[in-house]
C-alpha cells in the first residue's frame, strides 16, 4: 500500500479527536478495562509447550526449529533456546539406521560435531534447553544419507534409537549426549519405500512405556505437503496411515508447506487454492479423532536451494486464515539459522523467527472480551466510512504498547475496516491497494480487526509514508459483529 499523505494522516486524527472524544469516550474507558483484563489473562499463562498438559496441547503460540545442519552461520542450539517462544527443538538428523556397532544408527550434526559419538557442546545444550522447558527430538532421514539405500529392521532399529537418544539403559554403544535423555523422535524420511516404519513407531511406543518413573515422550513427523496422497518413495505415507494393529500414529506432524504446488506460497484468501492445509486438518480429525496437532511448516529465510518462502506479511494473512482450524498446533521454522538471521523490514530489527512468535502470541491470547467493548464504537460508527485510530506511543500510557516495534507511528484501530477503506482513507489509490493485497494472497474487501495495531513509515525520497505493516488482531469471533464491517 503507497503513497498516504502525512496530511490524511492528520485528517483522520483530526475526525478522530472531534468526533471520537465526544462520542465514545466512555466506551474507550470500557476498551481499556477490556484490554487490561485481557493481558493479565495473557501474562498469567506460560507458552511453553508441554506435552502432558492438553491446555498447551490445544495453544497455538508453539514454535518449532529444526537444527544440527549447520550451514549459513547457524550458531549453537543454546542460542535457539534462548529465543522467546521456542517450544520444540528437533535435532537432524539420523542419517545411518545401521552403520554404527551392532547396526547401531548413526548421526549427523555437520559442523555442530566433529565426534558423532561424543558431541559434547550439543550434549550440554540439550540439558540446557530442558531446563527451559523445551522439548529436544532427534530426526531421522533428512534429504540424504546411508539409509535411502539400507535395508533395516523396524524393532532393532526402535531399540537402538531408544538405547542411543532415549531412556534406554544398554551403555554397549556410546550415546552421542551422554546422559542426556531426549523427548522423542521425530520422522523425515524422503525419497524412500515406507515399509516399517509403522511397526518401528509402535515398537518405539512400547519401549517408551517400560521407562520408570513415566516419561513423556513424543512421536512426531515432517511430511510434505502432498504426502497424504500415495505416490512411490513416499515413507511418510506409512506413518501417517499405519496398519490397524500398530501404535503409530505422530503426536503432531510439521508438514513442510514448501518446494511443492501445494506451497504456503500458494494460499489465498479467496477463491480455489492449492494450499491444502484443510485437507490435513481434516486427516487429523478423521484419522487421530483430533490427537494429532498440526504444524504449520515454512521456511526461515529466502534461500537459492528451496521455493515456496513466504514474507512475514503474508504469513500472518495464513495465520489469520488457519487460527481456527481444530488441529493448528503452531509453526514449525526450517531451520533455526534462517529464522534467526532474517530481519523483518518494518520491525525495528525483529527477526523472522522472532516476529512469528510474537504474532503467534498474539492469535494465543483470544480477546473475545475485548471485541465485545469495540461492539458499541462500531454501532456508533455503523453509518460512517472512516477508520478510528489512536495513537499509540510512551505518552498514551492508558493503551497497551504495540506488541511489535514500529520504526514510524504506531496506531490501535478501534473499530472494524477493510484494507482498501483503510488505504484509501489515507490517501492511496484503490488500484495499488489491490495489487499489493493480491501479492500477498489477500482482498480488498477482507475485514481488518479492531484492536489491530497499524505502522505507518515515513518514506522521505517521496515525501509521503507507507502502511509497513498491519498487525491483524484477528479477534472478532462473533459473527454478529460481521454486520459492522465496512
Amino acid at each position: 500500500m503507497k503513497s498516504l499523505t502525512w496530511s490524511l494522516i492528520y485528517i483522520s486524527t483530526t475526525i478522530l479527536q472531534h468526533l471520537v472524544f465526544a462520542q465514545v469516550n466512555n466506551d474507550i474507558a470500557l476498551l481499556n478495562a477490556a484490554i487490561e483484563q485481557d493481558l493479565d489473562i495473557a501474562a498469567s499463562s506460560t507458552p511453553m509447550f508441554r506435552a502432558s498438559d492438553d491446555t498447551q496441547r490445544n495453544n497455538i503460540n508453539n514454535m518449532v526449529l529444526y537444527w544440527g545442519q549447520g550451514d549459513f552461520g547457524e550458531k549453537r542450539l543454546s542460542y535457539y533456546c534462548d529465543q522467546e517462544g521456542v517450544s520444540i527443538v528437533v535435532i537432524g538428523f539420523v542419517v545411518d539406521f545401521i552403520g554404527g556397532p551392532r547396526k547401531s544408527p548413526i548421526l549427523n550434526l555437520s559442523d555442530n560435531c566433529n565426534n558423532v559419538e561424543n558431541c559434547i557442546e550439543a550434549a550440554r545444550d540439550i540439558k540446557y534447553c530442558q531446563k527451559k522447558g523445551i522439548k529436544v527430538l532427534m530426526s531421522v532421514g533428512g534429504a540424504a544419507g546411508p539409509y535411502h539405500k539400507q535395508n533395516w529392521d523396524p524393532d532393532l532399529f526402535a531399540w537402538w534409537m531408544w538405547n542411543k537418544f532415549l531412556g534406554g539403559t544398554d551403555k554397549t554403544v556410546p550415546r552421542p549426549f551422554g546422559d542426556a535423555i531426549l523427548d522423542g523422535v521425530d520422522y523425515d524420511p524422503e525419497s524412500v519405500d515406507g515399509l516399517g516404519y509403522d511397526r518401528h513407531i509402535d515398537t518405539l511406543r512400547q519401549l517408551y512405556k517400560t521407562q520408570y518413573p513415566p516419561r513423556e515422550y513424543l512421536i512426531t513427523a515432517a511430511p510434505q505437503c502432498p504426502d497424504l496422497d500415495y505416490y512411490p518413495k513416499n515413507a511418510v505415507y506409512n506413518i501417517l496411515h499405519p496398519a490397524p494393529k500398530y501404535d503409530a500414529y505422530p503426536d503432531m506432524v510439521f508438514v513442510q508447506f514448501y518446494n511443492n504446488y501445494c506451497s504456503a506460497s500458494a494460499h489465498q484468501t479467496r477463491g480455489s487454492t492449492q494450499f491444502n492445509f484443510d485437507v490435513w486438518d481434516t486427516w487429523a480429525q478423521q484419522r487421530t479423532k483430533g490427537r494429532t496437532k498440526i504444524y504449520l511448516g515454512v521456511l526461515g529465510k529466502e534461500n537459492h536451494m528451496d521455493t515456496g518462502y513466504v514474507s512475514y506479511e503474508k504469513l500472518t494473512v495464513i495465520l489469520d486464515d488457519i487460527r481456527r482450524s481444530r488441529s493448528f498446533g503452531g509453526v514449525m521454522i526450517w531451520d533455526a539459522g534462517y529464522a534467526y538471521s532474517n530481519t523483518v523490514q518494518y520491525l525495528n530489527g525483529l527477526t523472522y523467527g522472532q516476529a512469528t512468535f510474537k504474532y503467534l502470541d498474539q492469535l494465543n491470547s483470544g480477546n473475545a472480551k475485548t471485541a465485545k467493548a469495540f461492539d458499541s464504537i462500531n454501532m456508533a460508527f455503523k453509518d460512517h466510512r472512516v477508520p478510528i485510530l489512536v495513537p499509540l506511543d510512551s505518552s498514551n500510557s492508558d493503551l497497551p504498547p504495540p506488541p511489535v516495534p514500529c520504526t514510524g507511528l504506531s496506531f490501535l484501530l478501534l473499530r472494524s475496516v477493510s484494507g482498501r477503506v483503510l488505504a484509501s482513507s489515507l490517501g492511496s489509490s484503490a488500484d495499488s491497494v489491490d495489487q499489493h493485497l493480491e501479492s500477498i494472497g489477500m482482498d480488498g474487501d477482507d475485514p481488518i480487526n479492531p484492536g489491530s495495531r497499524i505502522c505507518l513509515i515515513s518514506n522521505l525520497n517521496t515525501n509521503s509514508v507507507v502502511i509497513g505493516y498491519v498487525y491483524n488482531a484477528s479477534i472478532i469471533d462473533d459473527q454478529e459483529l460481521s454486520e459492522f464491517y465496512i
